[in-house]
């Protein structure tokens, strides 16, 4: 019987785009941490992933395009430093030259410039200020986790639909 709410490691390595040694990295160094579910007559549990999970996957994948993994760690450095929530899936960190800002999203700035706080750089210079940016739009990973579902042979999207309904309210 598989989780209810959950994913599995192959589905999320094809929602996600990330490898499995991606994902083994992730749990190894406490970023994110999968449900191991032990089966009857298996030597190995399955490994399952959340909706919040996965988007918080899909969001290092998608960082880790842009910037280094070093980078990743500088970033994951300043919110702990400063106390904010180490999860990236709901922030928007965009990465301009090789420094990361994080753009908060009130909206009240809103418009063709942003103010950003900057959370990282390959220098560690400026970081913790307050700078303007202009950025693309934001917020699509969901819509390219459920783009690529539908698209997947691996994946049944009904399942998946099913499993993710609830939890996809509280991400």
């Amino acid at each position: 019987m598989q989780g209810e709410g959950l994913i599995t490691r192959k589905e999320t390595m094809e929602l996600t785009g990330a490898t499995s040694n991606q994902l083994q990295y992730f749990e190894r160094v406490n970023l994110i941490k999968p449900t191991r579910i032990l089966k009857e007559r298996r030597k190995r549990p399955d490994v399952y992933y959340s909706w919040t999970q996965l988007l918080e996957i899909k969001a290092i994948c998608k960082l880790r395009q842009e910037t280094s993994l070093q980078t990743i760690r500088k970033i994951l450095d300043f919110l702990e430093e400063y106390q904010i929530n180490k999860s990236l899936r709901d922030k928007q960190i965009v990465v301009i030259d090789g420094e990361a800002f994080w753009v908060k999203l009130d909206w009240s700035d809103f418009g063709r410039q942003i103010s950003a706080l900057k959370v990282a750089d390959k220098h560690n210079k400026g970081v913790g200020q307050y700078t303007l940016i202009v950025v693309p739009a934001l917020k699509d990973l969901e819509q390219e986790i459920w783009e690529t579902a539908k698209q997947s042979k691996t994946i049944d999207i009904k399942s998946f639909t099913k499993r993710t309904a609830q939890t996809k309210k509280t991400a």
